[in-house]
């Protein structure tokens, strides 16, 4: 509960300063920088081997020794991953550095090439000290304390935004902007070293350790090979989109996308913040070995999050165009059928968070395949699609991708190997059962929607937004209700906390 609401707090701040911040960039840096910017960050994100699969195989190595205070073993772990992350780190420097000199050419020269290089050279930097020092925070993840890397990282990113569009009010310029970026990430590597070593003052990672036990931890390394595929996946799904837009379209769509994404990114965290820490906690859950209590907490978080899910991309879809209007103009309106398709993709990567969830607390990876799937039809149809169709290639390759594996693959896998059952098809009616109800709950809300006032300003959307989402939210819930024990079993819950206060 902790991690959530420390989660949530800073989710809506930083909600609100990225909706104010986002105009104020597009408007004195320009589309093009702006989408120059996007594209930096996302191609840098292909190199952040932290984000795609050794992090998750720290915390899950990390589990039975923190629940037994072993120390020792803690401190060779760390150590082992001292030494991975610094070998990793070098080499994913020297690829970098490599690659900044042909960043130019493969954006056909839309800017000039000092201006990409240094662009790239900035991202590049900040990335890497995810390799040499903050790597320690997966320690606090581990020990189900995210709150503490959350408080740091997003009061960090607080004072980086408001002294970057102070920077850019001034007429300072986007070197300037890239300069408070590094400076960010120093000062946030240096507050999460400081808050580390008051918390864990025994812990001394060695490089030379890590470098000399390597060969002791086979398991840790056969895991982390499988976990790097499934998330080189996830990555390739959220991170190439833009790379393949800057490339067979242009810099200028790069931002008229990632406005939208913008709105598809902050649905999925506010939905994974409510949930913040809920790994450590299945993975403890699953350490009990009840395979009936494992399987009814499985099917509750799953209609908490498709209740969440159905709400939030229900909205979306009705005040999407509306909010983009009045908050950045009318020329940035995307066609609504590749922001179907976007929220598609959303609806699909938010039923996969339990399925995922739980196949981490069993330590499930032997199902590569799947993740070289999904990455490989993602890029072929994305590409090809993008030749043809335009911009809606692209979402329609993340939206094929994703449903193929995550609907059609994962929670089988799941049941067979995880829960050891073999009734996945109660997952899927229920999935079914769960999305008409959802349809018929969005007709119900649209209708009443109809009735409100137009939306002409920031105000009246955060108004009629807020209000039409609590509607929403009850108009499902109680459709569900009657059909779904699992909700009545969370509700249940729920009123209880709250009596007992």
């Amino acid at each position: 509960m902790r991690n959530a609401k420390t989660s949530l707090f800073f989710y809506f701040l930083m909600l609100a300063l990225n909706i104010f911040s986002r105009k104020v960039f597009l408007e004195y840096l320009g589309d093009t920088v702006s989408g120059l910017t996007t594209t930096m960050q996302f191609t840098i994100g292909l190199f952040n081997l932290a984000d795609i699969g050794i992090s998750t195989a720290i915390i899950y190595a990390l589990f039975k020794p923190i629940y037994d205070n072993d120390r020792c073993e803690i401190g060779r772990i760390i150590s082992l991953f001292c030494y991975l992350f610094r070998i990793i780190g070098i080499g994913v420097v020297a690829v970098g550095a490599v690659l900044m000199f042909f960043m130019p050419s493969f954006l056909d020269e839309q800017l000039p090439p000092s201006t990409v290089m240094i662009s790239f050279a900035s991202f590049l930097a900040t990335a890497s000290l995810s390799y040499f020092v903050n790597y320690k925070q997966y320690l606090l993840a581990a020990s189900q304390r995210n709150y503490v890397i959350v408080r740091i990282f997003n009061i960090t990113t607080v004072v980086k935004i408001l002294v970057q569009m102070a920077v850019v009010w001034s007429g300072s310029g986007y070197f300037a902007f890239l300069a408070i970026e590094v400076a960010a990430a120093v000062v946030y590597s240096v507050l999460l070293e400081r808050r580390v070593r008051r918390e864990y003052p025994w812990l001394n990672p060695s490089f030379r350790l890590g470098r000399a036990i390597r060969g002791e931890y086979s398991s840790v390394f056969k895991n982390m090979r499988r976990i790097v595929s499934h998330k080189f996946a996830s990555v390739v799904l959220t991170q190439t989109d833009s790379v393949v837009i800057a490339h067979f379209i242009s810099l200028t769509t790069v931002t008229m996308y990632y406005n939208y994404a913008i709105i598809i990114s902050k649905l999925s965290t506010f939905v994974a913040s409510c949930f913040s820490g809920a790994w450590a906690g299945v993975g403890n859950l699953i350490s009990e070995g009840d395979r009936n209590k494992i399987h009814h907490v499985f099917k509750q978080y799953t209609v908490v999050v498709m209740l969440l899910a159905g709400v939030l991309c229900g909205c979306a879809l009705l005040f999407a165009d509306s909010f983009i209007t009045v908050w950045l103009g009318e020329r940035y309106v995307l066609d609504k059928s590749v922001f179907m398709c976007m929220l598609g993709s959303l609806y699909i990567a938010l039923l996969r968070q339990p399925v995922a969830v739980f196949l981490n607390g069993y330590g499930l990876y032997d199902d590569v395949w799947s993740a070289w799937t999904e990455a490989l039809l993602n890029i072929v149809i994305s590409v090809v699609g993008t030749i043809w169709f335009g911009l809606i290639g692209v979402v329609l390759g993340t939206l094929v991708s994703t449903g193929l594996v995550v609907l059609l693959w994962k929670p089988v896998y799941l049941y067979r190997s995880g829960f050891c059952r073999v009734g996945v098809l109660s997952f899927y009616l229920t999935l079914a059962k769960y999305l008409a109800l959802l349809v018929i709950a969005h007709l119900i809300v649209g209708r009443l929607l109809s009735l409100a006032p137009a939306i002409e300003s920031l105000g009246v959307f955060f108004a009629e937004s807020i209000i039409t989402g609590l509607v929403y939210g009850v108009v499902y819930m109680m459709i569900l209700l009657p059909v779904s024990p699992a909700l009545r079993s969370v509700v249940a819950v729920i009123r209880r906390r709250v009596l007992s206060l």
